[in-house]
């Protein structure tokens, strides 16, 4: 189902009074939201979610570190549930969603490995730009949004792209700062780190590329994962695991990064590897059907054909290379697994920074530009034919 005109829900107020308001607001969209995810739990691990939220919460603890150094997004996500009237053990489940799968894998090897997201970036042309699809498993389609969250005693205002009842997955903010994510499930995880959706909604609290690397370099990663940084001073692109920051270096003449499903530069993959050398003695079937369905190598492929091809880097193009089907970067329903939930591309300049925003795959659906001053939608970016 492509999404054409995303809903934008602006939240204000302290963060238990945006949390309540996000949960009243769309109380159908996350209850509905949330009983899939139960339900996709009950197939894919075949646990009951309430028996699998008691062991995931029994086995990881991560609520300290959460209030140590996002207290106000705990207390948003305390909102959510009250608001949706939902139990708060499945609605901060909901916030894991990095952390759900590598502790899928240690219940029963990991069915699937979760290939979310293709990105690229550039500041090649004096106006950084950063751009991503978020690719998800199909059950998040028709829940996509955008949250207009304004910061209380700030100027910062953050346009989130989500899925209701979730604090993020992406986006961007007023002071031209935005956050792409993919998971790198290779990477080692900590069960005491802080969980991705906390970091990128924190990421986008900052007001410069110096502070959001300095915050990145100084917090325990609860899973793996590659984000790409962007500012209006640069693009920085870091891949994150349990005892390892690491910089990938750009790949075309130091101008352009892109990014995929595997590490390139952080080889912190302990977990992963004793991983694989368990299911290769227990379950060696599933482990080469796992490998045989990855496509983050062929996605790769594709990104570094286009990105490094000699064309100029700008919004058009990168919602071409977004577009392509032949690894594919861009995921309809009719792929196995993941779907391309949205396509986000930032144009990170302080002085007119754009969200431009298709609420599904880039091929088909049409773009929004986004924008702070105005709060409108006031065009879309049309695909090169």
């Amino acid at each position: 189902m492509a999404i054409f005109n995303m809903r934008v829900l602006t939240l204000e107020g302290t963060p238990r009074q945006r949390g309540r308001q996000h949960g009243e607001e769309l109380r159908e969209m996350i209850g509905r939201h949330l009983d899939l995810y139960r339900e996709n739990i009950q197939q894919d691990t075949g646990l009951d979610a309430q028996a699998f939220f008691d062991r995931f919460y029994a086995e990881t603890d991560f609520l300290p570190i959460i209030e140590k150094y996002t207290p106000d997004l705990l207390d948003e996500v305390r909102g959510i549930a009250e608001g949706s009237g939902r139990n708060f053990d499945e609605v901060l489940a909901r916030q894991l969603s990095d952390e759900d799968p590598w502790f899928r894998q240690i219940v029963k090897f990991g069915r699937e490995v979760p290939e979310n997201c293709s990105c690229l970036g550039t500041s090649e042309t004096g106006r950084s730009l950063i751009a991503q699809n978020m690719d998800s498993p199909a059950y998040y389609d028709g829940f996509q949004m955008l949250l207009r969250v304004r910061e209380p005693d700030s100027d910062v205002e953050s346009l989130v792209f989500t899925v209701a009842g979730k604090l993020s997955l992406a986006g961007m903010n007023n002071q031209g700062i935005g956050i792409c994510c993919n998971t790198v499930l290779q990477l080692d995880f900590n069960p005491r780190g802080l969980p991705e959706d906390f970091i990128v909604r924190k990421v986008l609290q900052q007001t410069n590329l110096p502070d959001v690397l300095s915050f990145m370099r100084s917090i325990p990663h609860a899973s793996g994962q590659n984000y790409l940084l962007g500012g209006p001073t640069g693009v920085v692109d870091l891949e994150c695991s349990a005892h390892k920051v690491v910089e990938v270096p750009p790949l075309l003449n130091n101008r352009r990064v892109y990014h995929t499903n595997h590490p390139l530069a952080n080889n912190d993959t302990q977990s992963w590897d004793a991983l694989l050398e368990r299911g290769a003695r227990e379950a060696p079937q599933m482990v080469a059907q796992m490998k045989a369905r990855q496509t983050t190598f062929d996605r790769f492929a594709a990104l570094k054909r286009d990105v490094e091809a000699d064309q100029a880097l700008d919004v058009r193009r990168a919602a071409d290379i977004l577009s392509d089907h032949t690894a594919p970067v861009c995921l309809h329903h009719l792929h196995q697994g993941n779907y391309t939930l949205g396509c986000l591309i930032m144009e990170l300049d302080v002085r007119d920074p754009r969200l431009n925003a298709a609420g599904g795959p880039p091929c088909s659906t049409p773009f929004r530009t986004y924008t702070f001053d105005a709060r409108t939608e006031p065009g879309t970016i049309r695909r090169t034919e």
